[in-house]
Formats: structure tokens, C-alpha cells, sequence
């Protein structure tokens, strides 16, 4: 895909540092930081309150609440429109969230329809982050939520790609490796006279319809088969249901795998690219099943700790006996009492 043609958009902090790992990576991408508090905002290196930062004007933060960010994209669609009509060249809208906040979560489904009305050609993409299953009630409330809001409108997006923040073990080391995936999948390109894939063909890949998935293959296993199975279980990204996809693109190391034994362990309905290159062994499934398992397993988490609640019998005043006179504790109330009525008579 041509970088200066796309458009990464943040909503919210979470996502705001995914974009900004992004552009660090990559200056031709064109990015947008879209939030409820600038404080989110200050510490990203590429945001500029110049020119692609929109913070809603007198907020403070959603809270979390999906409601109150709603409400805010919903006054601000009017500015929000006018700053996305500055890129009429976009081809490709790539919008990020967490699933489990409020500003993102609560802003996604309006902020695409937004795009979708400002940019009618362009391609809409979403990155949305799961939550760990370590989070509390609210985040896998609102990660429903949120699902829910994606699939209402799936028919406006083209490509979506599934954040497991219980692939690693702290935020930092998601967002680097979905940085990492991203930029190479959207520079999956590359000339070699044994095959090719083309900008079209990266954009065919990366926009196809349905669910998308980046895998990494580590360098030095005894086989493609080994390599493509290590590369699933480690990888950040929701793994589809099934391995079916309309699109695959393959560009590995010369010399290294084999990429038709790479193609062969997937099913693909439509067309395979295969090219070669000095540095990365990469593998992007587009217009794969939207995935379910994970979803699936937040719904149980949110049971599970309903369920607790419901049981918890929480005690809020508990009297200790100390054996101690009874009587010496009702004088002192009623000298109280006597108090009561000497200076309180009506």
C-alpha cells in the first residue's frame, strides 16, 4: 500500500501510542490523534495539536464510560468531519482502539461513519485491542460493547485485525509487536524474479473483507510447517477459527523457507503473492472469518465475576463481644440521652 495514501487514526490513549509507534517508524504514513484529555496526548512524540491532534473541547477524559464518550463524538461531528477532509487523497483509513476504555470504545462506530460519509472511497481498516483476562468487570463490559459496535456496522469496514493482550506480559511489549507487524504487513511488498507483489497487491491483501492476520516466522526451524505453527502461538493477533482466507501474501528470506510449503497449510479462495527479501520472513492472511473464541472467553470472564458478586455478602458494621458489663454501656448511653434533651428542647 502507498503510505502517503493512508490515514492511522487513534482514538483514545491506548490506541494514540500504537499511531505514534507507527509514524516513528514510518514518517509517510499520515496520522491523527483523536481523544477526551490532552494529558493523553502531550507525551506522544508524533502528535502535533497544530495539525493532527483533536482533543474535544472542554473535557477532561471519558472516565471509562462509553456513554459519556459517545455523546462526546456525537457534538463533534461537525469539526471532526472538517479535519478528516483535509485528506481527500486517503485510500486506506486505518482506525485503532481498546476495546475496554471509553474514549475509543465508545467513539468507534460514529467516528467510521463519520469517515466512511467524509471519505466515501476510501477503505476502512480497524485495529481493536482486547483486553487480558486479568482486566475488571467494566473492561469486559465495554469490550462487548464495543464488539457489538463493530459488528453493527461491519459492512462499512473492510479489513479487521484483533489485539490479545494476553499474548505478552505487559502493554508495552503489545504495542511494540503490533507496531512491528503492522509496518511490515503494510510494506509487504518487493521485486524478485521468481515473484512479485506489487502496492495493488498490498492493498488487495491488507483490505480484504473479513478478519486479517499478520504471522512472523522465526529463521532457523527444521521446516515451514514448524515455523508457520510457532509463529500462530506466539503471535499478538485474535487467530481466526479456521485458517481460510481470501488473500495470502508470503515474503521471506531468500534461501529460506520454502514459500508454496508455507502456502500449502493454508486455504486460500482467491489469490496467493509470493515474493523475497533480505530481512523478514512475513505472512498476512486478508478476508479471513471474524474470530470468535476470544470474544467468547471475555463473555465467560464477565459471568464468572458476576456470578461472585452476586454471591459476595458483604458485611459493612460487625459487633465483637467482649464479654465486658452490659450495664456500664447503657448508662453511658443514657447520660447521652440526658445531654440530648438538656440542650436540644424544642
Amino acid at each position: 500500500m502507498e503510505k502517503g495514501k493512508m490515514l492511522l487514526v487513534s482514538l483514545g490513549q491506548g490506541a494514540g501510542n500504537i499511531v505514534d509507534g507507527l509514524l516513528s517508524r514510518n514518517s509517510r504514513y499520515n496520522g491523527l490523534f483523536l481523544n477526551s484529555s490532552l494529558f493523553d496526548v502531550k507525551p506522544l512524540k508524533n502528535a502535533d495539536m497544530s495539525k493532527n491532534v483533536y482533543v474535544y473541547p472542554g473535557t477532561d477524559g471519558s472516565g471509562r464510560d462509553r456513554n459519556k464518550s459517545k455523546e462526546m463524538i456525537k457534538d463533534n461531528i461537525n469539526p471532526i468531519g472538517t479535519l478528516l477532509s483535509k485528506y481527500p487523497l486517503t485510500e486506506v483509513v486505518v482506525v485503532f482502539t481498546t476495546m475496554a476504555g471509553g474514549t475509543g470504545s465508545g467513539a468507534i462506530k460514529t467516528f467510521i461513519q463519520i469517515a466512511k460519509k467524509v471519505l466515501p472511497n476510501a477503505k476502512v481498516n480497524v485495529v481493536a485491542i482486547l483486553p487480558s483476562l486479568k482486566e475488571d468487570e467494566l473492561a469486559f463490559k465495554n469490550t462487548i460493547e464495543c464488539w457489538n459496535d463493530i459488528n453493527n456496522i461491519m459492512d462499512l469496514i473492510n479489513d479487521v485485525k484483533f489485539v490479545d493482550n494476553n499474548k505478552r506480559n505487559t502493554y508495552k511489549e503489545i504495542n511494540n509487536e503490533v507496531i512491528e507487524s503492522l509496518d511490515l504487513a503494510y510494506n509487504i511488498i518487493g521485486i524478485h524474479a521468481d515473484g512479485s507483489i506489487d502496492n495493488k497487491d498490498s492493498f488487495r491483501i491488507n483490505t480484504a473483507e473479513g478478519s486479517g492476520l499478520v504471522l512472523k516466522l522465526y529463521d532457523g526451524l527444521k521446516d515451514a510447517k514448524t515455523a508457520v505453527d510457532l509463529a500462530i502461538q506466539n503471535s499478538v493477533f485474535v487467530q481466526p477459527d479456521t485458517y481460510e482466507c481470501d488473500y495470502l501474501g508470503i515474503n521471506l528470506k531468500i534461501d529460506g523457507y520454502d514459500p508454496y510449503e508455507v502456502s500449502k497449510l493454508f486455504e486460500v479462495y482467491r489469490s496467493t503473492y509470493i515474493t523475497y527479501n533480505n530481512k523478514n520472513n512475513i505472512v498476512v492472511l486478508g478476508g479471513c472469518e471474524t474470530p470468535t473464541e476470544s470474544i467468547k472467553l471475555i463473555k465467560m470472564a464477565l459471568e464468572d465475576k458476576n456470578k461472585r458478586k452476586l454471591s459476595r455478602n458483604r458485611k459493612r458494621s460487625v459487633i465483637i463481644d467482649l464479654d465486658t458489663d452490659s450495664e456500664e454501656s447503657k448508662e453511658e448511653i443514657d447520660g447521652l440521652n440526658d445531654l440530648f434533651e438538656d440542650n436540644y428542647e424544642f
